[in-house]
């Protein structure tokens, strides 16, 4: 049976990867983009447009903004220097955890899943679908398996049909994910994603979440 879905869309490489394999697979009733005061904001907006408009699947903002405004992130503090890990230390905990806590967002996605299991339960979707990976569940433990089943457990008592939180690759590695969307019947559309934290017209090709994207895209 096809499983009725709001997906949280960033525009990034995991969370689009999951809009299309919920288009494959589910199916997705609404897709989600939040404002958090980030620096990627204008950019990320774009881009979750362009491929919730590829996939048919409505879209709507969400204005959390009061959250970056606690600062003390990179991403959304532009006093703060956006972490560059270098291409050669993805891999090393020891740069990655710093890397990691430079960029947090308290609560960030704790805040995301609440907000958007109010709108799944409001359509009557039984799902909230998250892009989640194996790769930065090492640093980011609000990416993990763990995160996935202890929050499905706490929204099992908050909301009347039980939505669970749901994300299809969160035993995968970003190589894999892309694999995977190569794989798929329809072709994906690489050129709309964004996953850079930071603005301009370009991505900045040093932040860790540029790195990782670009070294999944080489190796797959």
């Amino acid at each position: 049976m096809r499983k009725s879905s709001v997906i949280l869309l960033s525009g990034g490489l995991d969370s689009a990867a999951n809009l299309a394999f919920c288009a494959e697979r589910d199916e997705p009733v609404l897709a989600l983009t939040v404002l958090y005061g980030q620096r990627s904001a204008e950019n990320e907006l774009r881009a979750a447009r362009e491929l919730s408009s590829c996939y048919g699947v409505r879209h709507e903002v969400v204005d959390l903004r009061w959250l970056g405004a606690f600062g003390g992130s990179a991403l959304t503090d532009v006093r703060r220097d956006i972490p560059d890990p270098g291409g050669e230390r993805l891999d090393d905990l020891s740069v990655t955890r710093r890397t990691a806590a430079a960029v947090w967002v308290p609560n960030r996605n704790g805040v995301f899943v609440n907000v958007a299991a109010a709108f799944a339960e409001r359509l009557g979707a039984v799902r909230v679908v998250v892009g989640f990976n194996r790769e930065e569940a090492a640093t980011f433990p609000d990416n993990s398996e763990e995160f996935l089943k202890e929050t499905t457990r706490a929204l099992s008592f908050s909301t009347a049909n039980r939505v669970e939180l749901f994300s299809y690759t969160t035993r995968m590695n970003k190589r894999e994910i892309v694999a995977a969307l190569r794989g798929l019947a329809r072709p994906f559309p690489f050129e709309s994603i964004w996953s850079c934290y930071a603005g301009g017209e370009r991505p900045c090709g040093a932040c860790e979440s540029c790195r990782r994207l670009k070294r999944a895209l080489e190796v797959s």
